[in-house]
């Protein structure tokens, strides 16, 4: 099996992700460096509210990164 370049995706980011489609859109179409960015600061998350406040406004993100 060969390892992917591109990072493993938590579960708790998975699951809203699979919940909204564009920014299930948006995240599969970044790097994978801003892909890694993302997930990243999304384990820093301690609440579910937070994480689910952070896929909303997903898309919007693209210049933060």
């Amino acid at each position: 099996m060969q390892k992917s370049d591109k990072p493993q995706i938590p579960l708790g980011l998975g699951c809203a992700l699979a919940e909204n489609t564009s920014a299930l859109k948006y995240f599969s179409e970044l790097s994978s460096e801003k892909q890694r960015q993302i997930i990243d600061r999304t384990c820093e998350m301690t609440s579910r509210a937070e994480l689910r406040s952070f896929e909303r406004n997903m898309s919007g993100l693209g210049n933060m990164f």
